[in-house]
């Protein structure tokens, strides 16, 4: 199946009408379809994340089949947190990143923010779909900034979990993140 991807921002620069385009999106998780509804336009227009609408065929009308969010956003990491983690997978981070003066670690990153499948339209589009989209549009940022690992930040759900290994991406094992999340992480190398 054609999507068709179009940046939030070029929407609002042309004034679109988006409350009636983000009315026909519906989620099974209250935050993605809270964030796409009450808060991408303000991180765009604070450059503090860029957010990709999908839209797919559907009956011969173009829908809203889905969005992600990514940003360039180090992956931060207590020094607390760090010396947590098993041996193997410090000695790997810290060939990608580096501790900084206060003793954290950091690594270069892209954030996946958010992605979200319009369940009005289930069928128009998977969820690994949506991943693969956001990987065209990662592996560019990587082109213009490099960055070392895509992260994301998932609610502690076992099917959201198996989802995400399932797609290659390794849970940091004993790691919850400030908002008691599960961190998952997958080199950009893998996307190329």
């Amino acid at each position: 199946m054609a999507y068709n991807i179009i940046q939030l921002k070029e929407l609002m620069d042309q004034e679109y009408d988006l409350s009636k385009l983000f009315s026909t999106f519906s989620s099974i998780n209250e935050d993605v379809e809270n964030f796409l509804l009450n808060k991408s336009e303000q991180f765009e227009t604070m450059d503090l994340a860029r957010t990709y609408l999908i839209f797919s065929k559907y009956r011969g009308e173009n829908i809203l089949a889905g969005y992600y969010s990514i940003t360039n956003k180090p992956l931060m990491m207590s020094k607390k947190n760090f010396s947590r983690l098993s041996n193997t997978l410090r000695k790997r981070l810290l060939g990608m990143g580096q501790k900084t003066e206060r003793e954290n670690y950091e690594i270069k990153s892209i954030l996946l923010g958010q992605i979200g499948k319009n369940f009005n339209y289930k069928n128009s589009i998977s969820g690994t779909d949506i991943l693969k989209l956001s990987y065209i549009t990662i592996s560019q940022v990587y082109q213009l900034i490099g960055g070392r690992i895509i992260y994301l930040e998932v609610d502690n759900n076992d099917k959201l979990r198996s989802f995400y290994t399932n797609n290659g991406f390794k849970e940091i094992d004993n790691y919850r993140t400030p908002n008691e999340q599960c961190l998952f992480i997958k080199r950009i190398s893998d996307i190329l």
